[in-house]
């Protein structure tokens, strides 16, 4: 990854590196996202294999879920219930369909014994809209969330299959009409609020950015394919609208806001201090950066990773701890700082 800061050693950047911890966690498939939760425990969305998987930090398998079609993204709220975006399938004049939706796993209701929650759908795309599919989940501090959306069809200016969905915590979809609630963006082009393809989405644990969320998209046109996005309420001169954090002239030579700099963004997390991580699918890449979008020298590409990383599509942190799902090896890859490798 030619953006990265470049080493003389491979692993090494200055005082500091991500060490891959031992052992690696096998036995998923493809799977597609991670999170630790409010309850301290990582889920997995274990997507080809249609689960997703409960375990403590060290490693161990708690449990597994019931069967979940290929869930892509999971989050949880404050109530202890997962949410996953993942597929429905259903049948109509005999055909099959498989429509995106939202799944609900209440773990508090069977004492966090996840193979015995009912995987509940509580929302799905329309039967017309089979074309649609969710990419990204993510909670707000009121348990309510936002969800990514795909698909082909962008022409209409009131429905398109591109968006950014928020439920409240009865997963009631708000109308797009409120737009303090519900962000609308710009389909398509090259600037900092436009939306192209989104496949990730993370909010942030901080009275600061209540509503604020870091958004990552893969389509072609977008220059800048991590944006971090406030909602701003307006006032004299000006109508509420969401906005970037950041701007081309204020923020120049910043990663985030340079042209191109991220390949396939998949997954996105933020630590406690605003730090953001970035998994690259693309460039098989873990990119850190501070919460101004500056890089920082704990990224690692292929070269500093000794090409571990296999189209990664999902990431976690916890206590100085990166979790990568690496999607195209099945496995869970964990890097702790060199600063403390207990």
């Amino acid at each position: 990854m030619d953006q990265l800061p470049v080493t003389s050693s491979a692993g090494i950047v200055g005082d500091t590196l991500y060490i891959l911890q031992s052992p690696l966690w096998s036995g998923f498939n493809k799977p597609h996202d991670l999170r630790i939760g409010f309850d301290f425990l990582l889920y997995v969305a274990d997507t080809d294999n249609d689960r997703i998987v409960m375990m403590d930090l060290a490693g161990n398998i708690l449990g597994r879920s019931k069967p979940v079609r290929h869930p892509v993204a999971v989050t949880q709220d404050h109530r202890f219930d997962l949410l996953v975006a993942c597929s429905f399938d259903t049948v109509v004049a005999g055909r099959s369909i498989m429509l995106a939706a939202i799944a609900k796993i209440r773990l508090f209701n069977v004492s966090h014994d996840i193979g015995a929650a009912p995987v509940e759908i509580v929302y799905h795309e329309p039967l017309t809209k089979s074309m649609r599919a969710y990419s990204g989940i993510a909670a707000l501090a009121d348990n309510s969330y936002y969800v990514t959306r795909t698909g082909p069809e962008n022409a209409s200016p009131v429905d398109p299959d591109q968006g950014i969905l928020h439920f409240n915590k009865s997963d009631l979809l708000y109308p797009r009409d409120l737009i303090d609630v519900s962000p609308i963006l710009q389909i398509g082009g090259t600037g900092l609020t436009v939306l192209d393809n989104p496949s990730g989405i993370t909010t942030f644990n901080d009275r600061r950015y209540p509503t604020d969320f870091i958004l990552t998209q893969t389509g072609s046109q977008s220059l800048y394919k991590v944006q971090w996005l406030t909602f701003r309420g307006g006032g004299d001169f000006s109508v509420p609208s969401w906005e970037s954090r950041f701007s081309q002239i204020g923020d120049a030579g910043k990663a985030i806001v340079t042209d191109n700099f991220f390949s396939r963004p998949e997954g996105v997390t933020v630590d406690d201090r605003g730090n953001i991580y970035v998994v690259d699918a693309g460039l098989d890449s873990l990119v850190k950066m501070n919460s101004r979008g500056e890089i920082l020298r704990e990224s690692f590409g292929p070269a500093k990773s000794n090409k571990a990383l296999n189209h990664p599509m999902g990431v976690a942190y916890f206590d100085r701890t990166l979790y990568i799902a690496d999607t195209d090896n099945n496995r869970i890859l964990r890097y702790r700082l060199s600063t403390d490798t207990r």
